[in-house]
């Protein structure tokens, strides 16, 4: 038969403190429960032959860079679920 103690233990886990738009230098605003704003977060792994070969690009975006960002393009990103059923849960 097996007996047990409680034991308590402490672990440690990143959490998010601030986010800097990487076009304008503004803040993306982060409560102290992690929230945060809105915003586009992206990461890039560049494989051979690009001139970032084997380097990491992550970048967070604020919505009105954002907005700005997305009036510059010629085909704007298409929303993945527009035509989805609601009820369709599978991706």
């Amino acid at each position: 038969m097996k007996s047990y103690s409680r034991k308590i233990e402490t672990v440690a886990v990143d959490a998010v403190k601030d986010i800097t738009c990487n076009f304008c230098g503004g803040r993306v605003r982060v409560n102290k429960f992690g929230v945060t704003d809105e915003h586009l977060s992206a990461e890039k792994r560049w494989g051979y032959g690009s001139p970032y070969d084997g380097e990491t690009h992550n970048i967070d975006i604020c919505m009105p860079c954002y907005e700005k960002l997305l009036g510059m393009m010629k085909i704007p990103p298409a929303d993945v679920y527009e035509n989805q059923d609601p009820d369709d849960t599978a991706l």
